[in-house]
């Protein structure tokens, strides 16, 4: 063993995580959940993040919960500034200075580019001696339903000149992996690992199966945001009503974001506000989906959903867009019917944007209760097993001490 090895084998590996912002959804909890149980033993870790936009919910208290405090960047924003960047960019150059990492993680896009920009440059400057390894996660991706072609194609190109000098590439899904390595060639096969979410899933998994209401209770979990694409949904609920069918269920919006005037408008013209509420953000969310018989998802684009993974550790129900790595989450498909949604083992998918399927599909879970019970208990088995803490943080410590020892 060579010395560099040896010093290696004695002093903690340390960890820089940056993330673009704490706004509630599956980075941050990954983020501060890694930065949590990467902070003892072998590995040190320091947290980086900018401040969470207005109509956002801030995951800050469960950082505070874990310990974890983070460094916060205030110009580390969602929005491409110039401005803002630059100094984004120098406040990270002084800040792994500072800290010395084995390691930059950087979690989101906007992150990604400028805490490897930053290590970039840093290893530049180290003709000899140690090199920073950058790992950066695909939580999702923004190449497709966010952005115009144009935008669209000059973000894969930055993503591609980053990725000759990233040493790792997390997705979280085959077909995330599918997009990144052969759809979208972000990165060389053999930088991209796929290494799926991972959560304490102990509070959702004391749940017991929904004995369902006579009103059949329907929540759908996230963001207020574009790509969520809450209008599919107020459609369906619109073309319920047309049918007679609107008494039969209840409709719960849980989450915030800068479409909420708006979405609450839309369903005030679409005369549906007797059978929609809006929650706002839930912090216990195991009592939210307690109160639900099932969980819907319309989104035009997904990584690996969290609100599904939590309504399957829930044993609830799900029905979703096949978009992203929803499909990954439901397995593999048992019947295809001839309303346009199919039974897959752990769910219900239909196409984005098909209405009057989501309609029929919801017909179906009022109708066949039995049916969708046996469903929900093969999906809670699945993301037991598939989506624990424990799974994650194996994965993620054999990744780094490879990097580092490689």
């Amino acid at each position: 063993m060579n010395g560099q090895q040896g010093m290696l084998e004695k002093e903690p590996i340390r960890i820089l995580r940056i993330i673009a912002r704490l706004n509630i959804g599956g980075p941050a909890i990954q983020a501060i959940t890694l930065s949590e149980l990467f902070s003892k033993g072998r590995f040190r870790t320091r947290l980086v993040c900018g401040q969470v936009s207005a109509h956002e919910g801030d995951m800050s208290y469960l950082a505070s919960s874990r310990q974890v405090d983070p460094v916060v960047v205030p110009s580390l924003g969602r929005e491409i500034s110039l401005l803002d960047d630059v100094k984004t960019f120098w406040r990270l150059r002084k800040i792994i200075g500072e800290f010395n990492p084995h390691i930059i993680h950087t979690h989101t896009a906007k992150a990604g580019t400028l805490g490897r920009l930053a290590g970039i440059s840093l290893n530049a400057q180290r003709l000899f001696g140690r090199k920073i390894r950058l790992v950066h996660t695909f939580h999702g991706h923004v190449f497709h339903s966010y952005f115009s072609a144009r935008k669209t194609a000059a973000f894969v190109k930055i993503e591609r000149f980053l990725a000759r000098f990233t040493d790792r590439i997390i997705v979280i899904s085959p077909s995330q992996e599918r997009d990144i390595r052969d759809i979208y060639r972000v990165a060389q096969p053999s930088l991209v690992q796929v290494v799926p979410l991972g959560f304490d899933l102990s509070g959702f998994e004391r749940l017991r199966p929904p004995v369902f209401h006579e009103v059949f209770s329907v929540g759908i979990v996230g963001r207020l945001t574009p790509v969520k694409n809450h209008r599919m949904l107020f459609e369906v609920v619109k073309l319920l009503k047309e049918r007679g069918m609107d008494h039969v269920f209840k409709f719960f919006v849980v989450g915030d974001g800068e479409l909420k005037e708006d979405l609450i408008r839309q369903v005030t013209e679409l005369g549906i506000e007797r059978s929609v509420r809006f929650t706002g953000w839930q912090k216990e969310m195991p009592e939210v989906y307690g109160q639900l018989d099932a969980v819907v998802l319309s989104s035009l684009n997904e990584g690996t959903p969290v609100s599904l993974i939590e309504a399957m550790a829930s044993a609830r129900p799900v029905i979703a867009t096949d978009v992203g790595g929803v499909g990954d989450l439901m397995g593999e498909i048992d019947r295809e019917t001839g309303e346009g949604y199919k039974l897959a083992r752990h769910g219900i998918l239909l196409p984005s944007g098909d209405t009057k399927a989501m309609a029929e599909a919801l017909l179906f879970a009022v109708r066949e209760r039995t049916v969708m019970t046996r469903m929900a208990e093969r999906a809670r088995k699945h993301v037991l097993e598939r989506y624990s803490l424990q799974r994650l943080v194996g994965d993620m410590a054999g990744l780094y001490e490879g990097l580092v020892r490689s």
